[in-house]
C-alpha cells in the first residue's frame, strides 16, 4: 500500500521549512564548514557509492578527520579507541568476510547483541553486503528468536556470546564478542574494496505494537536529507563532538543516533548497561555533549543521591535527548532542576520515525508535552472516522513525513488515514500546536462508560511520598465494565497500607479515576526503552510468552 499523493501546497511549505531547518542546522552544527576540494570530492564519492544508507558508515569521517576517535567501547576488555580511518577499514574487511559467508542481496541477517563497537561495525558491514539486517531484542527468549528467524527467513545471525545457545541450528551463528566470530573475521585477508550495492539493504526494526498477532518490522533503507536537516535543527549537536549512546541500538531511537553520530563525526561512547552513576562518570571523563537515553534511565539519574551527583562534572552536556516512552509526572522538571535546561524529548514511533520535539523551553512550560512537529512533519489527531478533531480534543495520533515507513515486513498493512501513519497513541494538540500524548489506545480503560487514561492516574499516584513507581491497568468488572488496579513499588522502609493509599487516591481523583485495588510488586516489568509491559501486570500474558515485538 503506497502513500497518497501529497498536497502540492503543503509539500511546498514543507520543503521551505526543511530548507530553512537544514540551513540553520548545518551552520549551527558545523556541517557546512568549507572543505578542501580534494576532501569534498572524496566525500562526494562516498555518498555516490553508499548514498545515505547505513552502508555510508564511517566513510565521511575517514575523509574529513581520519585520526579522530569514532568509537569508544567502554566494555571492551582491550579498551580500544577506534579512529574513523580504522573503523572504515574494519567495516570494509568485515563486509568482505560476510560476503564470503553468504551475506548478499536477497539474504537476511539477524543481529542480537548489546551496544558495542562490534555491533556498530556490523550494522555498516551488513549494509555494504546488500543483505537485509533484522534487529532482535536482547530480552528475547530462545522461542522468540526461533520465531523471528522463521518469520523473516534469517540465514545468518551475528550475536553476543551470551545469546549463542538461542540461535537455531539451521542458522549460521557468528559471534560479536568471542574469538570464533567477528574478531576473527577482522583478521582475514582483505581482497579489496566492497563493490557498490545497487539495491540498498533493508534494516528491519521490529515494532513496539502490542495488539498484533503477527511479527511486524518497520523496514528502512536510506535517510532522506530532509530528515537529517530536521534532526540537526532539533538537537544542538555539533560536528566532532562526543555522543554517549545509552539506548539500545536494536531500537529505532538508539539506531537513529548511532547513524547521526557517524554522519556528524561524533565520537560514540558505547556501553552495554547504562548504570546511572557510570553515565555521570563517563560524561565527566569524555566531556560528553550529547546523551542519548530513555525516560527510565532519566529517572534513575534524578534519583541518585545529591552527594553522588556533586561528585561529577557534567557541565559539558548540551543535549540530553530522550524518547521511547512518555515522560511521567514532573520528571522533566526534576531532571532539569538537577542537570540544567538541556533536556529534549522526541516523540515518534518505529513506523512513523520522528514526529515532534519538545525543547527545554517547552518542557518548562508543560512537562508532559511531546512538543511541536519537526520540520517537514505533519501531525494530526483524528477520530475513529478519520476526521480531524478540534484543538484540545482527544483522538488518535497520525504522522506523515518522508521517513514514515512504506510498509510492514511480514505483515504488509499499516492502516493509513489520508496518507498518514498511525502511531497507536491517543493524544491532543493544544492552541500552540503542541502535542500531548495521553497513552496507548490499547491501554485506555473504559470504566462506568468513561474513558480513563492510565497515565493520568499514574501522575497523581506518583506524588505520594511512599511510592517509588506505579502503573495502572484495568480488570473486568460486572458492574462498571472495568475498574482500575494500581500496581505499586513502595520506597524502602515504607509502611503505607493499601487502605491508606486508596483513601489518599480517593481524595485526589474523580470517581472514574480512582483505583479500586492495589497490587504490590518488587519491580514493574519494563522493556529496554522503559515502557511498562501492562499485559504482564494485568496477568493477561507471562513475560516469557510475549511476542518479540511486545518487548520493544
Amino acid at each position: 500500500m503506497g502513500m497518497r499523493p501529497l498536497d502540492p501546497l503543503r509539500s511546498v511549505a514543507d520543503a521551505a521549512d526543511i530548507a530553512k531547518a537544514g540551513t540553520f542546522g548545518a551552520l549551527r552544527s558545523g556541517l557546512a564548514r568549507p572543505r578542501n576540494p580534494l576532501v569534498a570530492g572524496r566525500m562526494l564519492s562516498a555518498l555516490r557509492k553508499w548514498g545515505t544508507t547505513p552502508g555510508l558508515g564511517f566513510a565521511l569521517g575517514a575523509v574529513r578527520d581520519p585520526e579522530a576517535i569514532a568509537i569508544v567501547d567502554v566494555d571492551d576488555p582491550l579498551q580500544e579507541e577506534i579512529t574513523f580511518a580504522e573503523a572504515e577499514y574494519r567495516t570494509t574487511v568485515l563486509a568482505n568476510s560476510l560476503l564470503d559467508r553468504g551475506a548478499q542481496p536477497g539474504t537476511r541477517v539477524g543481529i542480537l547483541g548489546r551496544n558495542s563497537r562490534a555491533y556498530a561495525e556490523s550494522i555498516v558491514a551488513v549494509s555494504r553486503t546488500g543483505a537485509d539486517l533484522i534487529y532482535l531484542n536482547t530480552g528475547s527468549t530462545a522461542d522468540q528468536v526461533r520465531t523471528v528467524c522463521a518469520a523473516h527467513d534469517i540465514t545468518m545471525m551475528i550475536r553476543d556470546r551470551e545469546f549463542a545457545e538461542m540461535i537455531p541450528q539451521n542458522v549460521l551463528s557468528l559471534g560479536l564478542d568471542d574469538p570464533a566470530g567477528i574478531p576473527l573475521l577482522d583478521s582475514m585477508p582483505w581482497s579489496g574494496s566492497v563493490g557498490e550495492v545497487r539495491q540498498p539493504a533493508k534494516h528491519v526494526i521490529l515494532t513496539s505494537g502490542t495488539t498484533s498477532n503477527h511479527l511486524r518490522g518497520a523496514s528502512r533503507t536510506t535517510a532522506p536529507l530532509d530528515s537529517v536537516a530536521a534532526l540537526l535543527h532539533a538537537f544542538p549537536t555539533r560536528l566532532g563532538s562526543v555522543t554517549l549512546v545509552a539506548a539500545p541500538m536494536f531500537h529505532a531511537w538508539g539506531w537513529m543516533h548511532h547513524r547521526m553520530a557517524t554522519v556528524m563525526d561524533n565520537t560514540q561512547i558505547l556501553l552495554r548497561h547504562p548504570d546511572p552513576e557510570r553515565l555521570l562518570a563517563l560524561i565527566a571523563a569524555y566531556e560528553v555533549e550529547t546523551l542519548i537515553t530513555v525516560p527510565v534511565t532519566l529517572k534513575k539519574l534524578v534519583d541518585l543521591p545529591t552527594a553522588t551527583k556533586r561528585r561529577y562534572d557534567f557541565s559539558s552536556l548540551r543535549c540530553v535527548a530522550v524518547s521511547g516512552s512518555a515522560l511521567p509526572g514532573d520528571l522533566a522538571t526534576k531532571f532539569m532542576n538537577d542537570y540544567g535546561d538541556v533536556l529534549y524529548n522526541l516523540y515518534g514511533t518505529t513506523e512513523a520515525a520522528y514526529a515532534t520535539i519538545a525543547t527545554p523551553e517547552d518542557l518548562r512550560e508543560d512537562p508532559h508535552t511531546a512538543g511541536r512537529p519537526m520540520p517537514g512533519v505533519r501531525v494530526e489527531v483524528f477520530d475513529r472516522k478519520g476526521r480531524t478533531v478540534p484543538r484540545g480534543a482527544d483522538g488518535r495520533v497520525y504522522v506523515r513525513s518522508r521517513t514514515s515507513i512504506a510498509e510492514y515486513v511480514s505483515d504488509g498493512s499499516r492502516g493509513t488515514v489520508k496518507g498518514m501513519v498511525p502511531t497507536g497513541d491517543l493524544g491532543s494538540i493544544d492552541d500552540q500546536g503542541r502535542l500531548t500524548i495521553k497513552g496507548r489506545a490499547d491501554d485506555m480503560v473504559v470504566t462506568g462508560g468513561e474513558n480513563v487514561y492510565p497515565t493520568e492516574v499514574e501522575d497523581v499516584l506518583r506524588t505520594h511520598a511512599d511510592l517509588a513507581d506505579v502503573a495502572v491497568t484495568g480488570r473486568p468488572d460486572p458492574v462498571y465494565g472495568s475498574v482500575l488496579v494500581a500496581h505499586i513499588v513502595t520506597n524502602e522502609g515504607s509502611d503505607v497500607t493499601d487502605e491508606e493509599l486508596l483513601l489518599w487516591a480517593r481524595e485526589r481523583l474523580g470517581p472514574h479515576h480512582r483505583p479500586r485495588e492495589v497490587h504490590r510488586v518488587v519491580e514493574l516489568p519494563r522493556n529496554d526503552t522503559g515502557k511498562v509491559l501492562r499485559r504482564v501486570l494485568a496477568g493477561e500474558v507471562r513475560l516469557e510468552d510475549l511476542d518479540e515485538e511486545e518487548l520493544l
